[in-house]
């Protein structure tokens, strides 16, 4: 045992006894260790244990034990689906900038019931880090109170200039991310619930048993108050990979409200959703380092992820004859497009052919070479797969011209000038052969793979 004084007897600063509590805790099976981290977490953020806190932390970066999310965190959760960084924020697309968070729950604080805010602070810091539904029901009180409080703070700031530019300053734009926020924060418990019971993001298919709690809770909500489906919409359709699919559901649904209003949320939605796919688009292509190493695949995976949630759009935008909706999606086309005829397509048959062929004519080229050049013929086969909802049949189809003649060139060259045994072609011209071999049948097929299996195997000998 060390030497010394319990806490709280006088003979030492209480941040120092506590730090080194947690120094002797440090060397305590992981177990017994997180325990402690547990029940120190649950006292909150007292100043007399932030030290005891950072002697912990070099051990918790080890262990990365599920993080208990802050308070403010958790008020804004129901939303989170909507949050974008500043730099990548998009106006007039029902979307929050993180940095307008802060501001708010500031604001939102003075508004807020203390015994309301104390009862959510407990009950989250009672709630497993890992349980988000007994997290969600702690926040429950909250989010009813804050939104109330949201409008109210929309309200105010509306009628006084000089309030809102102390808060927000002088964009209104922040005004209609507030509003954003006020929307989902109003059915918090809905979204969570609906969430819960949904696939993890990105969704892609979804199960008869999906669409019917989806069907329950949009009704559910549409009976309340047509407009309380709009924010449960804006989450779902963020978090889907075809999100057209979800405004198809929406057409068959009764929501309550008259049938305009109805029609006039099938086109918003659809315009929200075209617009997030151009954001997406956009900030893919803005993450990117400059000159950097992007993988062609992962690229061509975006794209076509992004294309896979336009075309699922499609019809719903068909059946609202809107000359601007249909232009906005024609623009993303074209926008997603010459992203993949930009970033995969454009000097892939350099790339592709100087991977399988080196420059020194070195042989046999190493593994993690043609596990690169798999990649890359993986990339403009899925571009291939894409062109025609595109717009960009002839750009792939010259540059998959482009890299078989190639290919196939050098390989006519290794058959004739390349090293030989007794038996023929060296095994490490061979293996080169078939690697070409490989790369062709992904672009081209197998059948045109075996064709050229047969015409080289002759000259082999």
């Amino acid at each position: 045992m060390n030497d010394r004084s319990a806490p709280g007897t006088g003979k030492s600063s209480l941040g120092e006894e506590w730090s080194a509590l947690a120094a002797d805790a440090t060397r305590l099976p992981d177990p017994k260790f997180l325990k402690i981290y547990s029940l120190l977490e649950q006292v909150g953020d007292h100043p007399d244990i932030r030290a005891a806190f950072d002697t912990l932390r070099p051990r918790l970066v080890e262990l990365r034990p599920p993080r208990r999310p802050s308070l403010s965190r958790l008020f804004f959760r129901p939303a989170e689906d909507l949050l974008d960084d500043p730099g990548s924020y998009s106006r007039k697309l029902n979307r929050v900038c993180r940095t307008s968070l802060g501001p708010c729950w500031k604001a939102l604080k003075e508004r807020l019931n203390p015994a309301t805010v104390a009862a959510a602070q407990a009950g989250l810091t009672l709630a497993d880090p890992r349980d988000r539904a007994a997290q969600a029901k702690a926040c429950e009180a909250l989010w009813v109170e804050g939104g109330v409080a949201l409008a109210a703070l929309v309200a105010d700031c509306h009628a006084n200039l000089k309030l809102k530019v102390g808060l927000f300053g002088r964009d209104d734009d922040v005004l209609r991310q507030l509003d954003t926020l006020r929307q989902a924060i109003e059915i918090g418990p809905e979204l969570e619930a609906l969430k819960a019971a949904l696939p993890e993001k990105p969704i892609g298919q979804l199960a008869e048993s999906h669409v019917d709690v989806i069907r329950q809770t949009l009704v559910r909500l549409g009976q309340e108050d047509a407009r309380k489906t709009t924010p449960a919409l804006l989450v779902l359709t963020s978090r889907m990979k075809r999100p057209g699919d979800l405004l198809k559901l929406l057409a068959d649904l009764r929501l309550g409200g008259a049938a305009q209003e109805k029609e006039a949320l099938t086109k918003e939605m659809s315009g929200y959703v075209v617009g997030n796919l151009l954001r997406q688009t956009a900030d893919f292509e803005r993450a990117m380092p400059e000159g950097g190493d992007n993988d062609p695949d992962s690229l061509a995976a975006t794209a076509e992820r992004l294309t896979e949630g336009l075309n699922s759009v499609n019809d719903t935008v068909m059946s609202l004859r809107d000359k601007e909706m249909s232009q906005k999606v024609q623009g993303a086309r074209a926008e997603i497009g010459s992203f993949v005829v930009r970033n995969v397509v454009a000097d892939l048959d350099r790339t592709l052919v100087g991977t399988l062929f080196t420059a020194d004519g070195s042989l046999p080229i190493d593994d993690s070479n043609m596990k690169k050049a798999e990649q890359l013929a993986l990339a403009l086969r899925r571009s291939s797969k894409l062109a025609p909802h595109l717009g960009i049949q002839k750009e792939v189809g010259a540059k998959i011209n482009a890299v078989r003649k190639q290919l196939e060139a050098q390989t006519e060259t290794l058959l004739r000038t390349g090293p030989r045994t007794r038996d023929g072609l060296a095994p490490e011209a061979q293996r080169q052969m078939f690697n070409s071999l490989r790369v062709i049948e992904i672009l081209a097929g197998s059948d045109e793979a075996e064709r050229l299996y047969k015409e080289w195997r002759n000259r082999m000998r």
